[in-house]
């Protein structure tokens, strides 16, 4: 059956409308404003042409429009799928994932669980040989979100990506800043992506003195990053010849941190 031009124009009407509605999602959330502390609940969405928080509090019909600096704090709740995306990408499934964590990522622009989704998308890139798309997509999202960067999942899968890429200035310049800075967890992670750096360059003595060692030392408290560090660690001490100390590491990655995924690896002879 053929349509009518009429017909055409409000076909493509309603999908430009169902386009709109499906970019221009609002999410609830309860905004905690800076100085007066009132407390805003609300369908709440970031408006990324003006940078700033659109508000429209339950129950009224007036729209708030916030700046950052307006909003002391938000609270959001999980996303129902996030999850099971993640899941998904621990497992090796990036397919399933990705267009999941794409729409989440969409939709929580700046609304605490978009670093989230960065986070493991950014991994699915690694994970599938596409460092530059994992740099370009943490780019994007450090650019609007500078505070991303203060968590340490997301800041190290970033800097990860800046490794995998050779971009060592901007992986050096962010690490001195992060070591520096007041997070102890932030501070451990930088620190073993200096080993890192290190032992891509092929300075075995520096990765384990500047990188692993340090870390495992330093940050015995950041348990978050223990197992990472004694496992290359090991894997120096192996190329070095120095197979007594790298035997003490897996000994002591096996002990205290039997459940790890890198636990797993020297179990599987990896």
């Amino acid at each position: 059956m053929r349509m009518t031009g009429k017909r055409i124009g409000l076909t493509t009407l309603l999908v430009a409308l169902l386009v709109a509605g499906t970019t221009d999602a609002a999410v609830k959330a309860v905004i905690t404003k800076t100085g007066t502390g009132q407390k805003l609940t609300g369908k709440v969405k970031w408006l990324a042409t003006t940078k700033k928080y659109s508000i429209m509090p339950e129950g009224s019909p007036v729209e708030y429009k916030l700046d950052p600096s307006d909003v002391a704090d938000i609270r959001v709740a999980k996303p129902a799928e996030l999850d099971a995306a993640v899941k998904q990408v621990v497992a090796g499934r990036y397919a399933s994932a990705l267009p999941v964590l794409e729409k989440i990522m969409k939709d929580y622009t700046m609304l605490q669980y978009d670093v989230v989704a960065a986070q493991y998308l950014a991994q699915a890139y690694l994970k599938t040989k596409d460092p530059r798309k994992a740099v370009s997509m943490c780019d994007r999202v450090a650019g609007s979100n500078p505070q991303a960067l203060e968590n340490p999942g997301f800041a190290g899968i970033y800097w990860q990506g800046l490794l995998e890429t050779e971009q060592y200035m901007k992986l050096d310049k962010a690490l001195a800043v992060a070591i520096k800075g007041e997070s102890r967890e932030l501070a451990a992670v930088a620190q073993l992506r200096r080993g890192d750096i290190a032992k891509q360059k092929g300075n075995l003595d520096d990765a384990l003195i500047d990188g692993y060692l340090r870390t495992v030392i330093f940050f015995q408290g950041i348990k978050t990053v223990q197992p990472e560090a004694l496992y290359k660690a090991a894997k120096c001490f192996e190329e070095k010849g120095q197979h007594s100390y790298a035997e003490k590491m897996r000994k002591e990655l096996l002990s205290s941190y039997p459940q790890s995924e890198y636990a797993q690896k020297v179990k599987s002879g990896a």
